[in-house]
């Protein structure tokens, strides 16, 4: 009977060792399954870099907003502004489209106007004159939505620049501590310098696809102004 029981305790604890060993994995595992970064304080970490990088994104926000609104339809190119420019020359209303380039201000309202007041000009001047006048509000979009590509420029560099002090102090804290210095330190010191660069990139991203998407929407615009003007100009034609 001795004998039996002497045979069974090592074979159970074979069986059980497993599972004990399982059992301690998942403790272990436990809170590094439960550990979360805390992003708020990473950046606070960053240091001045991070501050900076944080000033360009919330001018980044404040430009990309101005242009949105700046750069609505009925600012560039209203659809309605053709017709309504034909039906005033039929008419023979000029005061309605000044007051249309007053009251409602756009490129192709203050091309009205610049027609139908300068409209004994010599035809072929006119309508270079006018192409002129909108050619320089386009560009002068474009050099107000140019900021955005700067910033998505300086950014990763911004953010490079800051991960590159953040190592330097890394391998000077291993430099005096040497041998004793703590891995974990070192660690934690790398990821500071690395959170830079982090923000950096999710800075210039969308920087630079809104100044591209920006640039598209002029290109677009522009396409149905240089349309409505022909327009614009084949009614007055038609009027002489």
């Amino acid at each position: 009977m001795k004998l039996a029981l002497s045979a069974t305790i090592p074979a159970a604890a074979a069986f059980l060792a497993p599972v004990s060993l399982l059992a301690d994995t998942a403790e272990t595992d436990a809170p590094a399954e439960e550990m979360t970064i805390d992003w708020i304080q990473e950046i606070i970490n960053g240091g001045m870099t991070s501050a900076v990088l944080l000033l360009l994104s919330a001018a980044a926000v404040g430009f990309l907003v101005e242009r949105l609104i700046r750069m609505r339809k009925k600012y560039l190119a209203p659809a309605y502004y053709a017709d309504f420019f034909a039906d005033a020359i039929a008419k023979n209303d000029v005061a309605a489209i000044r007051k249309e380039a007053e009251t409602k201000p756009s490129i192709l309202a203050d091309a009205g106007a610049y027609i139908v007041e300068h409209r004994s000009m010599d035809p072929l001047r006119l309508q270079t004159a006018v192409a002129d006048s909108a050619a320089r509000a386009f560009e002068r979009h474009r050099q107000r939505s140019y900021p955005l590509a700067i910033i998505a420029t300086m950014a990763p560099m911004l953010g490079l620049l800051g991960t590159v002090i953040g190592m330097i102090e890394a391998f000077s804290k291993v430099a005096i501590l040497g041998d004793t210095g703590d891995a974990a330190l070192l660690a934690d010191s790398i990821s500071k310098a690395l959170i830079t660069t982090d923000i950096g990139l999710v800075l210039a991203i969308p920087s630079l696809g809104a100044y591209h998407y920006l640039k598209q929407k002029l290109s677009i615009a522009e396409l149905a102004v240089e349309e409505a003007l022909e327009a614009m100009f084949a009614t007055l034609d038609s009027t002489h």
